[in-house]
């Protein structure tokens, strides 16, 4: 939808093959004399006292004029309107305006401005989450790191439930460079009270191995009842020290506030060994 106002100016109106387009005034035309331009491949649908509603038979080449002369006033003044096609949009309502300080197009174009607007503070505050990201563990859930980047990225199979009430797993993927490792879990709370993360470490049930994790950062924040969110949990890892390949971890993510609720996910590989060496389950 557009909201345009008269002016001696052609208005552009971007039309389609498929969807109509009408053109809605605030004031009444001269239905009878809305012409197009000669031979024009434009069908014009229907002509209302305020309206006018076509739509093109064709993809057009070139601008089609389109005349909507207003009720009691000379043709050769009436409005003209250049007809185009574009591939990926269309005027479906174009609201005409004669009066350049209507309340209707005031209103309508501080709307427009608003939206406008919002999305560039959406888009502001995007970057600027982007840009105090620090840290293996921010960038990947900045979005700024992702497979292809030059990081060895992978979804851990077979992830079992979580054992803390209330909290689902959706999946667990593992972001890994030569000196860190980032688990990133994808993580429901279908009850309880809002879940804030606190320490974190993996722990190998067998040996009693324990490795700390030195950040864990998550977004939102909080957890909110029935809500969704993305922890990322980042290790130090260097190959000489992270154990035997296809070494079988639990990862533990303490509640922040002294909370009753860990979140405990089996079956983590952090270097991948062969398929027996694997035990991605509980």
């Amino acid at each position: 939808m557009r909201t345009v106002a008269l002016t001696s100016k052609a208005e552009g109106v971007r039309v389609s093959t498929r969807i109509p387009t009408t053109l809605t005034f605030d004031t009444p035309i001269n239905a009878q004399a809305v012409k197009l331009g000669d031979k024009a491949p434009v069908e014009i649908l229907s002509v209302g006292d305020r309206s006018v509603t076509l739509r093109a038979l064709e993809e057009l080449s070139e601008a089609v004029p389109l005349r909507v002369p207003l009720l009691n006033e000379p043709i050769l003044t009436a409005p003209v309107f250049k007809l185009t096609t574009a591939a990926d949009v269309v005027d479906a309502q174009v609201l005409v305006f004669r009066d350049t300080s209507a309340p209707e197009l005031m209103q309508a174009r501080l709307a427009a401005l608003e939206a406008r607007c919002s999305a560039c503070e959406a888009a502001l505050t995007a970057q600027r989450e982007r840009g105090t990201a620090t840290g293996p563990s921010g960038w990947i859930l900045s979005g700024q790191v992702e497979e292809g980047s030059g990081v060895q990225v992978k979804k851990l199979s077979k992830v079992p439930p979580s054992a803390t009430t209330g909290l689902e797993v959706a999946s667990v993927h593992r972001f890994k460079a030569k000196a860190w490792v980032v688990l990133f879990v994808e993580v429901s709370n279908n009850s309880g009270p809002p879940w804030r993360p606190g320490k974190a470490w993996l722990e190998n049930p067998s040996t009693g191995r324990r490795v700390e994790a030195r950040t864990v950062a998550m977004a939102p924040d909080a957890l909110p009842p029935n809500g969704a969110g993305r922890v990322a949990v980042e290790f130090d890892w260097k190959q000489r020290e992270s154990g035997p390949p296809g070494e079988d971890f639990r990862l533990v993510i303490q509640e922040a506030a002294e909370g009753s609720r860990p979140l405990s996910i089996a079956g983590v590989v952090l270097e991948d060994g062969t398929p027996a060496q694997e035990k991605n389950g509980p």
